[in-house]
């Protein structure tokens, strides 16, 4: 047994009736797809190197203290692990359409909270790996998406055998471990009282926030309710070290511009006006070595200005308030981390992202969030099948519309575009907007 950190817990508090906390990883494969069996036998076995795969929440009585993370002791691996395939098309649209709903839809909390899908019939025969993570067990202790574990080039730990679940603990053990902590420990104490003191304080500021973007003329839109439009845009990695190159900026700058472009692409098409400027947070990472780890990544706030028709113009202004920002925040400008060995970067999309939603909760919320990770350039392969295609999709922050989150791997970045299902439409128009941004900007 073992109590929620307070950061973690914070993210299980964020949800509610229109926000949720958990992320997508999707890896496309070409070729014959594997056992589905295989499949199973591999995920059955890395997840034993992460004992909160493993783990259930189980909330304390009276809600006096934080819940706990317990052994789930009716796990099965063929609950988490499940295989669908789609209807046969020539567009992705039904893969679109499912990532849409299997992000709209809330992992049950009296389990283990993530999913794994086996997902066949794309176009060109190909098939899909998606992971689906609650962002409250992917720090901390775990620190790794589900997707990222299979990766043949990963060691796993013969040594590491199958662990018994211990039994639930009853009412009175997890009162009794609640209050110890409480007497015992000032930090929880201290923890504990501020939480109850905060309560109707931060009713008042979502209200008040509420309010404020309802009539704020430079916003986006926020979303309406639980369910999720999900679209996609791929851009070459060359094209945008040329446009990098040629106007002297960091890539997430390039990127920035991108994603400032598909959103003044998707309003325009739809005859929504284009405000001066909206206001985006950017996930970036402290220190030189960061590993994105928990606690070294930062949020920078930029303004994207989508109503400038001179796309070098909304560059170079984008240019200026990031670089200017990294330097206050002690943030490395470009990127969220150095490029790692292995596949980590879902892990560490969804740190960014967590860090966001943690930094930006209780104020006025920002139009949308924007989030760039550098993925591997070598081959990821997994059951000896070579990933050709990666897409990064993150939920919406409370109060966002449309988020974005872009995802190398090789040669390409893969950009993931969410939006409200029930306020916006035409969303095929910023995944275009995306790519011929980045056309606009390269060298003549």
């Amino acid at each position: 047994m073992e109590r929620m950190t307070p950061q973690d817990y914070e993210i299980l508090q964020l949800e509610n009736d229109v926000t949720a906390a958990h992320g997508l990883s999707i890896g496309i494969f070409d070729g014959p797809e594997p056992k589905f069996d295989d499949l199973l036998e591999r995920v059955t076995d890395r997840v034993r190197l992460v004992p909160r795969y493993r783990q259930r929440l189980l909330e304390v009585p009276f809600d006096i203290e934080r819940p706990v993370w317990v052994d789930d002791p009716n796990f099965s691996i063929e609950f988490h692990v499940r295989h669908t395939a789609l209807p046969k098309r020539a567009s992705r649209d039904p893969f679109n359409a499912f990532i849409s709903r299997c992000l709209s839809q809330r992992l049950d909390r009296g389990k283990p909270l993530w999913e794994l899908w086996m997902v066949s019939g794309l176009p060109k025969k190909k098939w899909a790996i998606v992971s689906k993570v609650h962002y409250s067990i992917i720090d901390g202790v775990s620190g790794t998406d589900v997707l990222g574990l299979l990766a043949d080039d990963i060691e796993a730990h013969s040594t590491v055998g199958h662990r018994m679940p211990a039994p639930l603990p009853g009412a009175r053990r997890l009162i009794k471990g609640a209050v110890t902590d409480l007497m015992f420990d000032p930090i929880e104490s201290f923890r504990a009282t501020r939480t109850m003191i905060e309560r109707p304080y931060r009713f008042a500021s979502k209200v008040a926030s509420g309010m404020l973007e309802a009539t704020d003329p430079n916003s986006l839109g926020r979303a309406l309710g639980p369910h999720r439009k999900w679209q996609s845009a791929k851009v070459s990695l060359d094209d945008l070290r040329a446009v990098r190159n040629a106007h002297e900026c960091s890539t997430t700058d390039v990127i920035l511009a991108a994603i400032g472009g598909g959103i003044r692409r998707y309003l325009s098409e739809n005859g929504k006006p284009l405000a001066e400027s909206l206001e985006v947070v950017v996930p970036l990472a402290v220190g030189a070595a960061t590993g994105g780890l928990s606690g070294q990544v930062t949020t920078l706030t930029a303004r994207l200005p989508i109503a400038e028709p001179d796309p070098v113009a909304r560059l170079t202004s984008i240019h200026e308030q990031t670089s200017s920002g990294a330097v206050r925040s002690g943030a490395i400008a470009g990127r969220v981390l150095r490029r790692q060995e292995n596949f980590v970067a879902p892990s560490i999309l969804a740190q960014g992202v967590r860090t966001t939603m943690l930094e930006t909760r209780g104020r006025r919320t920002p139009d949308t969030i924007a989030i760039n990770v550098p993925g591997p350039i070598e081959t990821i392969e997994v059951l000896g099948h070579k990933m050709v295609e990666t897409y990064p999709v993150i939920p919406l922050a409370t109060g966002v519309q449309i988020s974005m989150a872009a995802m190398s791997l090789g040669d390409i970045v893969y950009f993931g575009i969410t939006s409200d299902f029930d306020s916006t439409k035409g969303l095929r128009h910023a995944s275009v907007g995306v790519v011929d941004a980045v056309a606009e900007l390269l060298p003549k």
